[in-house]
C-alpha cells in the first residue's frame, strides 16, 4: 500500500470509530431522567406524582401557587447512567376529571438554573390551576398537588364570622 492510500485509510477506520463511540455513547447520555407521571385523585385533590430515575433534589418553583405554566426546578444529585447532556424530553399528560391536559418538557442544560446538574421542568396547562409543590418521600419523586379552584366571588370561609 502507498502512504496515501493508507493515511486515508486510517482516516476512515477513526472517523468510522469516533462515529461508533458517538452512537454508543448517545445511548447513556440521552437516558430519560422523567421516567413516570401519575396522576391520582382523592376528595377533589390531584396528586400528580413526578418519578425520575436519579435522586433529586427540590430547589424552587414559579409562580408561587397559581398558574398555567410552572417552572420547576430540581437538582440532580447523582447522574448514574447519564452525563450532562442538553437534553430536551417532552410528555403529554391526558386530562382527568380533576386535572386539565398537560405537557412537561424538561432539559439539563447548565443554563437552565445557577446550580451544579441542574433539571429544569416546564409544566403547561392548557388553564391555570391552584397548586402546591413538594419533595417527594423517596428521593426520587416531586409531588404536585392541584387543588381545587375557589371562585373569588365566594366569601372564604374565615369572612363568615
Amino acid at each position: 500500500m502507498t502512504g496515501k492510500l493508507q493515511a486515508g485509510v486510517h482516516r476512515r477506520v477513526k472517523a468510522g470509530i469516533v462515529v461508533a463511540l458517538g452512537w454508543i455513547l448517545s445511548g447513556s447520555v440521552s437516558a430519560q431522567l422523567l421516567d413516570d407521571v401519575e396522576v391520582r385523585s382523592d376528595q377533589g385533590v390531584a396528586e400528580i406524582r413526578l418519578e425520575f430515575t436519579a435522586p433529586v433534589r427540590y430547589i424552587n418553583h414559579f409562580p408561587a401557587e397559581r398558574g398555567e405554566l410552572i417552572k420547576l426546578y430540581l437538582q440532580v444529585l447523582t447522574l448514574e447512567g447519564t452525563e450532562e447532556a442538553n437534553l430536551k424530553e417532552y410528555k403529554r399528560i391526558p386530562s382527568t376529571p380533576l386535572v386539565p391536559p398537560f405537557t412537561i418538557v424538561y432539559s439539563t442544560v447548565r443554563s437552565c438554573f445557577a446550580v451544579r446538574d441542574p433539571l429544569c421542568l416546564d409544566i403547561q396547562f392548557n388553564k391555570p390551576v391552584r397548586f402546591k409543590i413538594r419533595q417527594g418521600d423517596n428521593g426520587r419523586s416531586i409531588l404536585l398537588f392541584v387543588l381545587p379552584d375557589i371562585d373569588p366571588r365566594q366569601p372564604s370561609p374565615q369572612s363568615r364570622h
